[in-house]
């Protein structure tokens, strides 16, 4: 397409919060030009301009598959936002979707790298740029920024992934085993064409889950496909670019939120390239008290807690790292510590010289009881003892009456919609463990994981615990949770069913957090086997989880003994 420069003007409150002042005060958009590719699929590409720039200037390259001009992706307000501060913004649909030809398919690994080799290359060779680029993107798009790394391109300068979705496309779709099915089932089922398909008609109690796309417009191949592959293979084999982690040698800024709900993978990537590239010391974390959607920039709040608003602070940060890094400025950035947090109960941001940090301390905190531990009354405790001779606690999982606390909320906003957990801990079939009170502070930074002794009645089951802050007027406030699926206990070998009554150790993941749990406040550890539909049910029947019909009630057996000790880690901060 040809170039007509145009000013435009954007909605009230679509650029992104700063704290800086702009460079210049107005921009010029260059619309849908078609970057070509290797293989000739051409990809609708825009381009915003600082009006006035003298000579070519630095670019920011995203590649989404949402919509370049979509009003709710919002890539106006960030082309004015970039544009004002003196880079190229260059926002690119990704092949097969909306204005760009081809076929969205995924696992997308081989496409996306070299669409974006591709895309850095024709940016490099305009007039208007100065032959240094850099990615920027959220979640799909911090993918496709983290594939632009992994091209290896030499014009591109430096990256800043966002909720990355990551370098293992099955970790993301497979959590320990358990399907995301309000997040990557009804991700799919929007996905399906050029642009988004509608919801109408979607029912996540429908089962078989193969049936499920039935009544609305999706056709559902990318739905079946992903829920249709329970296990790594070749399926997934283009989704699988953890051999690239040794090989991201441009700066990196991740940025992420404690409540994204994708937040495992990315930390265990940014960790990989860490400890694996040759510059390590180039690759920057910023964590804060966001969920996939950067809730809480908006109402201040996670759930019931005040956080405060930090869009500023992370924009900022964000914009010195681009300065720094694709501009050249010497404003220090390089010089800060790698990683910086937010720490949520003192509301504090933090630098942390090392990640996970060094003080860190892993705590056992076990699981105690006298065989009635069922609902937030019952008798189960939580401390640092380690168990003796105590009878195991036991509840009766129905898949036709889950948990269901997630059912008709929006899955990317967790931090928004995170409710009172006590109705929750009502339920028979959940199991909780409370410490005391606190007396003193207690701050949990870094890595949660679960060491849990159970047996179940059933060939295949689910296990979910939820580490909640409890405040002294009983609200019951989500810190993190995890799941695994027990036919995946075991990451290192082939998925297979259990014994019914045979004890297992399950390892399970709850990945980050940075929470002071305050005086007056206690701890709790929910037990039960179910989180619908953030999770796909487990039927109990062992059974497809795409083609399952066929729900069994399954006894559940929870041992914290001195022969099956169960116990959450929690990564503690001595004070």
């Amino acid at each position: 397409m040809s170039y007509h420069p145009h000013p435009i003007t954007l909605p009230p409150g679509t650029s992104a919060p700063t704290g800086t002042p702009d460079r210049f005060e107005a921009f010029d958009l260059i619309s849908d030009e078609m970057v070509v590719t290797h293989d000739g699929a051409r990809l609708a590409t825009d381009v915003y301009l600082p009006r006035g720039a003298q000579g070519p200037v630095p670019a920011i390259l995203t590649r989404l598959p949402y919509g370049k001009t979509v009003d709710f992706m919002g890539m106006a307000g960030h082309g004015a936002y970039w544009a004002k501060k003196g880079y190229a913004f260059v926002c690119q649909d990704v092949r097969g979707r909306f204005g760009s030809d081809g076929v969205f398919d995924a696992p997308l690994g081989s496409h996306e790298i070299a669409d974006s080799h591709d895309t850095i290359d024709w940016i490099a060779r305009q007039p208007w740029s100065n032959g240094r680029v850099g990615m920027w993107g959220e979640s799909y798009y911090g993918f496709t920024a983290w594939c632009g790394a992994m091209s290896g391109h030499p014009a591109l300068a430096a990256i800043c992934p966002a909720d990355p979705a990551g370098f293992d496309l099955y970790d993301l779709f497979w959590r320990q085993g358990c399907y995301p099915l309000n997040v990557m089932g009804a991700w799919g089922l929007a996905m399906e064409g050029k642009g988004f398909l509608p919801f109408d008609g979607y029912d996540p109690w429908t089962l078989p889950l193969a049936d499920t796309p039935g009544p609305m417009a999706a056709p559902g191949r990318l739905y079946r496909d992903w829920l249709g592959h329970e296990t790594r293979g070749d399926f997934w084999a283009d989704g699988d670019l953890r051999a690239y982690h040794d090989k991201i040698a441009v700066p990196v800024l991740l940025w992420g939120g404690w409540y994204d709900n994708i937040m495992g993978p990315w930390m265990a990537d940014i960790l990989a390239v860490r400890a694996k590239s040759p510059n390590p010391e180039n690759k920057h974390l910023l964590v804060g008290p966001w969920d996939h959607e950067s809730a809480p920039n908006y109402t201040g709040k996670v759930g019931a807690m005040e956080v405060g608003f930090h869009g500023v602070h992370r924009a900022d940060t964000v914009q010195a790292f681009f300065d720094h890094y694709l501009a050249g400025i010497d404003n220090g950035f390089d010089a800060r510590p790698k990683t910086e947090i937010f720490v949520m109960g003192e509301n504090a941001w933090r630098f942390e010289e090392s990640w996970p940090p060094a003080a860190m301390v892993p705590t056992p905190y076990y699981l105690h009881g006298n065989g009635a531990a069922n609902t937030r009354g019952g008798d189960g405790r939580l401390d640092t003892t380690p168990p003796g001779a105590e009878p195991a606690d036991h509840y009766v999982y129905d898949p036709l009456d889950p948990v269901a606390d997630t059912v008709g909320t929006e899955p990317w906003a967790a931090a928004a919609e995170m409710k009172d957990r006590r109705s929750i801990e009502d339920r028979p079939d959940v199991l909780c463990y409370s410490s005391a009170p606190l007396e003193t502070a207690l701050e949990i930074t870094g890595p949660i994981a679960m060491h849990l002794h159970a047996a179940s009645s059933a060939v295949d089951t689910d296990f979910a615990v939820c580490l909640v802050d409890v405040f002294p007027d009983g609200h019951a406030h989500e810190i993190q949770h995890g799941i695994v699926r027990a036919s995946h206990r075991d990451p290192d070998a082939a998925p297979g069913p259990i014994e019914p009554g045979r004890i297992y150790a399950y390892e399970i993941d709850l990945w980050w957090t940075s929470h002071v749990v305050l005086p007056g406040h206690r701890l709790r550890l929910e037990i039960t086997s179910s989180r619908f539909n953030a999770y796909a049910r487990n039927l109990n029947s062992g059974e497809a989880v795409l083609t399952g019909c066929h729900p069994v009630m399954a006894t559940q057996t929870i041992h914290h003994d001195r022969a099956f000790p169960s116990a959450i880690v929690l990564p503690v901060i001595p004070r």
